[in-house]
């Protein structure tokens, strides 16, 4: 059993009420929603939240939802633990699922085929998680007293570099197993599954971020059929 979970609760520093803002015209909860509806591998939908606004849009959408007490709904919360108290929620039903997708909503700018590949990689292999990450092209470096302190030799061409890659948040696939026994949802071996750019562009964060995020969607709009 797969069981895909969102995370969504109603505080939010940067952008508030981020979680039911109109994103080129919907709610954003809503694209994550209909993306575990639209994947035939997952079996249940579960969006995790201590917010009933956010709640019953949820359960007007189809997805279950499992009420997040008040320990979990903080800015110190961590999505692990919030994964975890699903996770006890349905092994209490008696049954434990094998794998577990986290879809934050907050990433609108995914594609059925790409979490599709994301579960199918997991499965093939014996890994902890499934990861999806994007390569850096960026420069970067740490800034100490002012002073720039590089992370690259000064001077090379930025396409000679080693190649790095950053997690974009887009699909974490978890041994549901090992967040339960022990409340991680990476564990030690971690396979990373390398993603378009542009998906990458969906992590919204900031009021810029959203902006980018829904011209990028309405611009590349056939690339997300499973939305109406």
């Amino acid at each position: 059993m797969v069981v895909a979970l969102i995370p969504a609760r109603g505080g939010s520093k940067r952008l508030p009420r981020k979680n039911l803002r109109s994103f080129a015209g919907r709610p954003l909860i809503l694209y994550s929603i209909a993306l575990a509806q639209n994947i035939n591998l997952i079996d249940r939908c579960i969006v995790s939240t201590e917010d009933e606004e956010i709640a019953a849009v949820a359960r007007s959408l189809g997805a279950e939802v499992v009420k997040r007490p008040p320990a979990l709904a903080d800015d110190f919360a961590t999505t692990a633990s919030v994964a975890r108290h699903v996770l006890e929620q349905i092994s209490a039903e008696g049954k434990v699922p094998e794998a577990l997708l986290t879809l934050q909503p907050n990433c609108p700018l995914r594609t059925v085929s790409l979490v599709q590949q994301a579960l199918e990689f997991f499965f093939a292999n014996t890994a902890d998680s499934v990861i999806t990450v994007t390569r850096n092209h960026r420069k970067l470096g740490e800034i100490q007293d002012r002073h720039f302190i590089p992370k690259y030799k000064p001077g090379i061409r930025s396409q000679d570099m080693a190649p790095t890659y950053f997690e974009n948040g887009l699909a974490y696939v978890s041994r549901a197993s090992l967040v339960l026994k022990e409340g991680k949802l990476f564990g030690r071996k971690i396979l990373a599954l390398e993603v378009d750019p542009l998906y990458a562009l969906g992590d919204i964060d900031t009021e810029l971020d959203f902006q980018v995020a829904e011209f990028v969607f309405e611009k590349y709009r056939d690339h997300f059929s499973y939305i109406s």
